[in-house]
């Protein structure tokens, strides 16, 4: 665990400085300019799920098999190149399809109160490429146990961009034109970044694939890729389907309402994608070797971890969500938001708890029922939609996201623990979470003084220091508490400077 730790640490302050960046962003900024935001998010998910496709299985199969053409000196046998064809021609797939693409967005998404807005899909060919680009590419690199850099080029350049072109817009300096360009650009920006950091890692290697000739490990690479393009549509469709639903059901200043209860909610998954970007290609290795006990350790402490993380996070967030809400500019408007934040914020934490449930499928040769449940994932989200979102409109989609995420992850606890004899959960999870609600419920009862600035630094205050030194005193977990130890050490080395 000492590489999952180290970097997923890293990762993690990578994270966390794109949600201070995407924090005064939410509260400030887009907030402003619903309209654009909804815009943003419909394109972006679109171009995220036809990314999916362009990749054709690419992205997983790239950590999946790297351990097998793994070799330095001869550019692990082509395997980048390889990988690169694969997306190249998925890519002129999209080329081909994306006349019907546009007519179906036309259709379903840029109509009624967004028909304004359809000359900007032409842009969706541009954001997918340099999108799928920088996914692909951040994946192989994590096979050499990298991911800080490729956290930030992905998290933190449109979490800066994204804000400035939105104030310049609100300023009247540009129009939504221009800010579709600079988003564009800002994607572009990320994907030359994995370019120019594999070939610094000096990564960079386009040899002839050695995979052309092997016929089993080229079966098998397809097999696997194709249960894996399908379960990523699914798993994809389930996460994003919500925003592109209340786009085409309402209009983009619902979505960007959505948007940004979600950006709030999203803050309490980061530490997970974190850990699971440098503990896939960890777990890939043990199951690759049999070394299933490593596996089952990495799981337990996975789930362990970030129920701490996932539980403190979302009650923390709950403690201060009114107050935000309060500062935050369109605050009526804004208050819609405040039960997706709730349904989606417990969604992310039962993900959390589960630890890497999702690698440990993937990875193994059990891969193929990874597609079976994310296809009916798919089907439940889209179907709760259509349902909750004429129900409840905004608060509905989150709900629809809850459900079929809780149902999700049971089905995997299950299916790991009849196949494996895993489990992730021990006696330590009810005492963390009896212990966050304790705190929470303590901060609840302070008076509230009436100024939300002041409110939402007493309040959080109190909750982060009740349970943060419950969670250290009490050794609930000893990777928390060495991070935390660690972290001391460092500024007691912080000499002050001056006479």
């Amino acid at each position: 665990m000492g590489v999952i730790q180290r970097q997923g640490f890293k990762s993690s302050i990578v994270s966390y400085i794109g949600v201070a960046i995407g924090a005064v962003s939410t509260i400030y900024v887009y907030p402003k300019a619903l309209e654009i935001l909804g815009l943003f998010r419909a394109m972006f998910d679109a171009a995220v799920l036809i990314g999916i496709i362009v990749l054709l299985g690419s992205s997983i199969s790239a950590v999946r098999f790297f351990p097998r053409f793994k070799d330095k000196d001869s550019g692990h046998n082509g395997f980048l190149t390889w990988l690169l064809l694969v997306a190249g021609s998925g890519f002129i797939l999209f080329l081909l399809a994306f006349p019907f693409i546009r007519e179906w967005m036309s259709h379903y998404i840029f109509h009624g109160l967004n028909q304004e807005y359809e000359r900007f899909v032409y842009y969706l060919i541009p954001l997918t490429f340099f999108l799928s680009l920088s996914n692909l590419l951040s994946r192989y690199i994590s096979n050499f146990r990298r991911v800080t850099i490729p956290a930030a080029l992905e998290q933190l350049t449109i979490k800066i961009a994204l804000p400035l072109l939105m104030l310049m817009f609100i300023a009247g300096w540009i129009n939504v034109n221009g800010v579709i360009i600079g988003i564009t650009a800002s994607f572009a920006f990320s994907a030359i970044g994995h370019l120019y950091y594999l070939y610094h890692l000096g990564e960079w290697k386009l040899t002839k694939p050695l995979i052309w000739k092997d016929k089993v490990a080229l079966k098998e690479y397809t097999n696997y890729s194709g249960y894996g393009l399908l379960s990523n549509i699914g798993s994809q469709v389930a996460f994003k389907i919500d925003s592109i639903m209340v786009s085409s059901m309402i209009k983009f200043e619902a979505t960007g309402i959505y948007t940004i209860a979600w950006a709030l909610s999203e803050v309490i998954i980061k530490p997970m994608r974190s850990l699971t970007s440098i503990a896939g290609p960890v777990v890939a290795h043990h199951i690759e070797e049999g070394n299933l006990e490593e596996v089952r350790t990495i799981y337990k402490k996975s789930s362990l971890n970030m129920t701490i993380i996932g539980v403190g996070l979302f009650l923390l967030i709950w403690t201060v969500l009114p107050y935000l809400f309060d500062i935050m500019p369109e605050s009526d408007k804004m208050k819609q938001g405040i039960y997706v934040v709730f349904f989606l914020g417990l969604a992310q934490v039962w993900d959390m708890m589960t630890g890497v449930n999702t690698e440990i499928i993937y990875y193994s040769k059990y891969y193929r029922f990874n597609l079976y449940l994310t296809l009916l994932l798919a089907v439940l989200t889209i179907g709760g939609n259509l349902i909750f979102i004429r129900l409840y409109g905004l608060t509905g989609a989150a709900l629809a996201t809850c459900c079929s995420m809780f149902l999700f992850n049971i089905a995997k606890l299950i299916f790991i623990k009849v196949k494996f004899g895993f489990f992730p959960f021990n006696n330590r999870m009810f005492p963390i979470i009896g212990f966050g609600i304790a705190a929470w419920l303590i901060s609840k009862w302070i008076p509230a003084t009436g100024y939300p600035y002041l409110d939402t630094v007493i309040k959080g205050a109190v909750f982060c220091i009740l349970y943060g030194m419950t969670i250290w005193k009490l050794k609930f977990s000893p990777d928390i508490n060495h991070w935390v130890g660690l972290a001391l050490d460092k500024v007691r080395k912080i000499k002050p400077t001056g006479h």
